[in-house]
């Protein structure tokens, strides 16, 4: 478990997400956000997801044997061993998470405060997202706690991110997420026979296949151009660019998309191993949410 707490911040709630929400280390560490790590799985060996093993082992294994990774949340232990060290130091927790609709984190994150019967005093947030969506969400509920915000001003504005957080994506093969069982039945078949690159988005918190593309480059200017077109009227917006072994493109889609929308908070995130785990190398994501005056408080 990665954590860490911010000198000086108020007690009055703490913030708790997954691994897979992609928060950048050191952005935990000064946002005091404690990451509950996933669970990885090879070879009859269990790893917690960024601690254990890093996102480079991932991509060496896959690429010279082919290995094929699996993944599982963090058990109810995990999260009562996390909720009752900080319900001693808190009057609050919100639990903010990888789509319910994507894992099984809430499920045990929800039985974890069941059985600490403190069901009152956390709240477990679906954030229909993943990665940096669900990211941007526990970053901006770490710094309503910094600023003071009370509980329920704070909720209002992970509903409101909730509900404006866009995704899009693609990724070279859907080899590895085939297997995760996370991919639209239309987007294996399309890629397995036509070896097109898919344009990936999430909605109501599922995987669904949003385009297709003949090269990467040409999936990569596509939703680079999707993004542009539906935010360029937005006063603001935060864009966080994620990638597996991508980083130059990452530089450049980043670049197009600060010259053309009013970037407020933008972060290029390589993807912690859990997510690259089921990508494996070549996933290029833009995630982006529109800001309105009450939430772009905490970003500007």
């Amino acid at each position: 478990m990665r954590q860490a707490k911010t000198e000086g911040s108020l007690k009055t709630y703490a913030v708790v997400t997954d691994s897979a929400s992609d928060v950048p280390p050191e952005n935990a560490q000064n946002f005091g956000i404690y990451v509950v790590p996933l669970y990885i799985h090879y070879n009859g060996k269990e790893f917690k997801d960024g601690i254990d093993i890093k996102s480079e082992q991932i991509y060496s294994l896959q690429k010279e044997k082919r290995a094929i990774f699996m993944s599982s949340s963090p058990s109810p232990k995990d999260f009562i061993d996390v909720y009752r060290m900080l319900l001693e130091k808190y009057e609050k927790i919100v639990s903010i998470h990888i789509s319910s609709k994507l894992s099984a984190v809430i499920k045990s994150a929800r039985i974890a405060a069941d059985l600490l019967k403190a069901s009152e005093r956390i709240t477990i947030f679906d954030s229909l997202s993943g990665t940096m969506g669900t990211g941007f969400m526990a970053i901006a509920a770490a710094r309503a706690a910094q600023k003071g915000y009370d509980f329920d001003r704070m909720l209002e504005v992970l509903e409101f991110l909730r509900e404006n957080m866009r995704l899009y994506g693609t990724i070279d093969t859907l080899r590895y997420l085939r297997r995760s069982g996370r991919v639209p039945a239309i987007a294996r078949i399309a890629t397995g026979l036509f070896r097109i690159k898919p344009l990936l988005g999430i909605k109501n918190g599922i995987v669904e296949m949003i385009g297709i593309s003949i090269t990467r480059w040409g999936s990569l200017q596509e939703i680079t151009r999707r993004v542009i077109r539906r935010f360029k009227n937005e006063k603001w917006v935060i864009v966080s660019v994620i990638h597996s072994l991508s980083k130059v493109e990452a530089k450049k889609v980043m670049k197009r998309i600060q010259v053309s929308l009013n970037c407020v908070e933008s972060m290029i995130v390589d993807c912690t191993p859990v997510v690259g785990a089921h990508t494996g190398p070549g996933l290029l994501g833009i995630i982006i949410s529109k800001l309105d005056r009450f939430t772009a408080e905490l970003f500007i």
